[in-house]
């Protein structure tokens, strides 16, 4: 099982992964979500913060022929951890991971129907709007790199690097309007994440995991916990980012590294990325969401904080 150690967690851990699930909201707007809602509730702990971006752990499984099966699991059979939480501890930890699913959770608004424009997920939309915008400066940028394919790369990586760059900058305005410590909350919490979170992913998905790939719990078992390892470091770098003075170009000149390595190991494609074209890419970004995400985000908020009554997924007492 190959695996990579990515420093721009949100932006580009997609960039050419085709067979990816791709994220709904960004980590920063599901621990941001998952704090206001254990606000208005009396108080919010890191362990629910966590909880929330804990979903999509699985991403980090690069190649994986079974990434796609675990990322159903933790995002539609999310009740199997939720069900395992007996100490408070885990219970704040499964009450964060269950506000993220995209049955009726977060990533339901980001992927399936957005609650200000019901019909496509707001994610989504906002996707196809920048890839649009998108596609030309990559073309450009990919045929005087003397790529080609160019048409075969587009198509497999824009839809990707679009919907990266949109929750991306959708975290990166929260960071600077909603909660601008939401960054360092997001990265306190995976640093000091309680110890029982990999043994919970390991009770509710090592066995389907083990039946899927014709193996053991014994063998499964350890892979989801160096999965949630991996996973953990890279939400604290993730945080860690969010928090610099000028996030942009943090992510921009981390990014533009990370991409070039990660053409050449899956397109084979040779070609240096600048952080400007990564730099001019958020900003677009930011232009096509900073008129209406919070429309968005505050109808998510009300939305998940109902559901999760009606559902009767409690927190844990204060």
């Amino acid at each position: 099982m190959a695996r990579r150690t990515f420093p721009s967690a949100v932006l580009l851990m997609l960039l050419c992964s085709v067979s990816t699930p791709l994220y709904g909201w960004g980590s920063a707007t599901h621990a941001y979500i998952a704090h206001q809602i254990g606000e208005q509730q009396g108080n919010s702990s890191l362990n629910e913060l966590y909880g929330a971006v804990l979903p999509d752990v699985f991403n980090v499984m690069f190649g994986d022929p079974y990434q796609g099966q675990l990322w159903t699991q933790t995002h539609y059979e999310f009740m199997k951890l939720v069900e395992y939480a007996e100490f408070e501890s885990d219970k704040a930890l499964a009450f964060g991971f269950a506000s993220h699913n995209e049955a009726w959770g977060a990533d339901q608004t980001a992927h399936i129907s957005s609650i200000v424009h019901p019909g496509q997920g707001y994610v989504v939309r906002k996707q196809n709007e920048l890839a649009a915008i998108l596609e030309p400066r990559i073309r450009l940028f990919l045929l005087l790199g003397g790529v080609s394919n160019v048409n075969t790369v587009i198509d497999e990586i824009l839809p990707t690097v679009a919907h990266a760059a949109i929750e991306t900058a959708v975290d990166l305005l929260v960071s600077q309007n909603e909660d601008p410590d939401i960054g360092r909350r997001l990265a306190l919490a995976a640093r000091t994440r309680g110890w029982s979170a990999p043994i919970l992913l390991c009770k509710a998905y090592a066995a389907d995991f083990a039946a899927t790939a014709g193996t053991s719990e014994a063998v499964a078992a350890p892979l989801i916990v160096a999965a949630e390892s991996e996973f953990r470091i890279q939400m604290e770098l993730y945080g860690t980012l969010l928090s610099q003075e000028d996030p942009v170009a943090a992510l921009a000149e981390q990014g533009a590294d990370l991409a070039s390595l990660l053409l050449a190991a899956e397109l084979g494609i040779v070609v240096e990325i600048p952080a400007d074209l990564m730099a001019e890419t958020l900003n677009t970004a930011i232009e096509l969401v900073e008129d209406d995400y919070a429309a968005e985000l505050a109808a998510t908020l009300t939305h998940v904080r109902a559901e999760l009554e009606s559902h009767g997924i409690t927190k844990a007492a204060p």
